[in-house]
């Protein structure tokens, strides 16, 4: 076997591992019962926001966060943004991803009560047209299917987060944010994942690695 075809074999293999964990953790999401998706959501939302406000510390001037509006059974963001809002508003800018007029994330501003508009897979996105660059980013909150300990995340495998994670001169911290059942033993990981630096649960938060 040439080298060439070895890491073709290795990266088919890295590519059926991830489907096949990807398919089993998103089954396991959808099987949480609604109420206690909602009310680990809340709690989760506590934690994120006691991570933000630990990251914030001994930091003046304005805080640049990039979050996600959650989909289907994802975790709902909307306490944690509530509560950003709630506790950070003046000095606050908040980033949410699009795709409606790029084939690559695209973070816009968005402020309590700004207009939003359904995106290509149907996640609610700002409405403006305004953009800002990763680079200014402090902290990016992040979805995904499942992640470990170490910080490697299971996205849905069109891989746009990674893309936009992997851009030069980004400086935020990064954070995933999910159910406890989605925490796995082992991610399967390729050097183009992108780890988080903490991950965020219902069951509090916790450093990576």
């Amino acid at each position: 076997m040439s080298p060439e075809e070895f890491v073709l074999t290795r990266e088919s293999l890295l590519t059926r591992e991830k489907k096949e964990m990807r398919r089993e953790l998103v089954a396991r999401r959808d099987a949480l019962p609604k109420d206690e998706r909602k009310r680990h959501s809340r709690i989760a939302g506590e934690h994120a926001l006691s991570l933000i406000r630990k990251i914030r510390t001994g930091r003046e001037g304005s805080f640049t966060i990039a979050l996600f509006l959650s989909f289907g059974s994802e975790m709902d963001t909307r306490p944690v943004i509530s509560g950003l809002f709630e506790e950070h508003s003046p000095d606050l800018a908040l980033l949410l991803p699009s795709l409606r007029q790029s084939k690559e994330i695209v973070l816009r501003p968005w402020r309590k009560d700004d207009p939003l508009t359904p995106g290509p897979f149907g996640i609610l996105e700002p409405e403006t047209r305004n953009a800002v660059s990763p680079e200014e980013v402090d902290l990016f909150v992040l979805p995904g299917v499942g992640f470990d300990r170490a910080g490697h995340r299971l996205g849905y495998g069109r891989g746009y987060y990674d893309r936009l994670l992997a851009r030069a001169g980004l400086r935020g911290i990064r954070a995933g944010l999910a159910f406890s059942e989605q925490v796995v033993s082992r991610i399967p990981a390729g050097p183009g994942d992108v780890p988080v630096h903490y991950l965020v649960t219902e069951k509090g938060w916790f450093a990576c690695g």
